[in-house]
């Protein structure tokens, strides 16, 4: 079976190629700011179920329109044939060629996809290429991408193209959003309506898949607090060396394995939402993508002590004891409510210390050496800070189009944000340190049903980002 097939057509530099990295969620598609780098057309399907579902066709920018629309005023032949006799007559006129590869996929069934750059004015050769459009017969959709934030011109744009186009759209192809495709499918099965059918599946197809994705990354989120909750450092304490730098060493290691945690689910979520080329590692500036134990992190996100204390009410007695028996004794003194209380219900000064203890080694092996033991961290604010850093991630990353190529505006937007889970219910608070309480030993009886309590709730979050 065929399936619906359109063309991007437009002046050099104006976006078609974004637009259909953009829409295809492909990377590998060539975007340069230099004009005419597209020098033939080249065909990218939309995949789904690893099958393809819809042909876009990108193509060279116009080169010589008012030269093309001379030689259609003076064309005698029959009006469906004015293409193929254009392409006939130029075939070999070397000015033409980049012309002659755009108009070469102008027949049959073929929609066309015009994309302008509405930020800029109006010209002359922009009527005349339009004018051309029109005169193939063929579904016409114009597409305004904005290069910039001007839109002074876009009255001007809207009169000339409703002259000559059947439907016309807002589509900026770097901030396209999930929805803004999905509103496009709308717009192509309104232009060509014998595909509706088979466009509006593609909706439907688009919609259960995203919400496929967002339920895996929740299945991410859930995975990564499980590993930071239970994760304990050891390493053997070497007799012949001081042992306060061996216990600072240990404890850095067993960072350098949160941090570790953190980054592969970051790189999940990139491969969840077929991203390849976005930072996953750490930067310097903001509280986001600072080093993840930093104090600048630690008193902007998660929540604070009075919310920790607030939320835990119900659970922080048990929960608390149950956390200092699993970290071998290491003990914050913030995880209790009346810790929380005792240490002030506002931000949090710093991030707590981590501590780091020496037990011989279990059934008193390995001829009476001892080892260090990092971990588990007792305190659930660290759990707190990784949610809001996973969820702020997720937030710039599900609305990031696939046709940026900059990386500097996505760290950017990231330093623009704060704590998230700040905003949450004392009952949402709540389920997750249910969820904490239930999933710090294995085999907890109740942790299946904190377990898809925790799912639901992220879920709802994601949902809404």
């Amino acid at each position: 079976m065929s399936i619906p097939t359109y063309a991007t057509i437009g002046h050099p530099n104006e976006g078609k190629s974004s637009v259909i990295s953009a829409l295809t969620e492909n990377e590998t598609i060539q975007i340069s700011p230099t004009p005419g780098q597209t020098t033939s057309c080249a065909s990218y399907k939309l995949t789904l179920d690893q099958e393809a579902v819809l042909e876009l066709i990108d193509t060279p920018g116009f080169q010589n329109p008012s030269s093309i629309l001379s030689w259609m005023d003076d064309w005698e032949g029959e009006e469906s044939d004015l293409i193929q006799g254009f392409l006939s007559e130029f075939a070999s006129d070397p000015d033409f060629h980049h012309d002659r590869e755009l108009l070469s996929p102008l027949h049959g069934k073929t929609g066309i996809l015009y994309v302008v750059d509405a930020s800029r004015p109006l010209r002359e050769v922009d009527r005349q290429e339009m004018e051309i459009l029109r005169r193939t017969g063929l579904p016409r959709l114009a597409l305004l991408n904005f290069k910039t934030d001007q839109r002074a011109y876009l009255p001007n744009w809207k009169e000339a193209l409703s002259r000559r186009f059947n439907l016309i759209r807002e589509f900026d192809a770097h901030e396209g959003s999930f929805a803004t495709r999905l509103n496009l499918m709308d717009a192509l099965a309104e232009l060509t309506p014998e595909h509706k059918d088979h466009l509006q599946t593609i909706k439907s197809s688009l919609e259960r898949d995203w919400d496929q994705r967002i339920q895996e990354a929740s299945l991410v989120v859930e995975t990564l607090w499980l590993r930071t909750l239970r994760h304990r450092y050891q390493t053997t304490l070497d007799a012949a060396r001081p042992e306060e730098p061996q216990f600072e060493e240990a404890k850095e290691s067993y960072r350098e394995d949160i941090r570790g945690f953190e980054r592969k689910a970051r790189k999940e979520f990139c491969r969840i939402f077929q991203h390849s080329s976005l930072p996953q590692g750490i930067g310097k500036d903001s509280i986001f993508t600072q080093e993840l134990f930093a104090d600048k992190v630690w008193k902007v996100l998660g929540l604070s002590r009075g919310q920790l204390a607030t939320a835990g009410a119900v659970t922080a007695g048990a929960m608390g004891a149950g956390l200092d028996v699993a970290a071998g004794g290491i003990t914050f003194g913030v995880f209790t409510a009346a810790g929380l209380l005792a240490g002030g219900i506002g931000s949090w000064i710093g991030t707590p210390k981590l501590g780091a203890k020496k037990y011989p080694f279990p059934g008193g092996g390995s001829l009476g050496k001892e080892q260090i033991v990092v971990g588990p961290f007792a305190d659930p604010q660290l759990l707190f800070v990784l949610l809001d850093r996973s969820l702020l991630y997720l937030q710039q990353l599900m609305k990031w189009s696939h046709a940026r190529r900059d990386v500097e505006p996505f760290l950017k937007g990231l330093e623009e944000r704060t704590s998230l889970s700040k905003t949450w219910s004392d009952q949402e608070r709540k389920t997750l340190l249910k969820w904490i309480k239930t999933h710090k030993d294995p085999g907890h009886s109740t942790s299946q049903e904190t377990s898809k309590a925790f799912r639901a709730l992220i879920l709802a979050k994601l949902r809404k980002l």
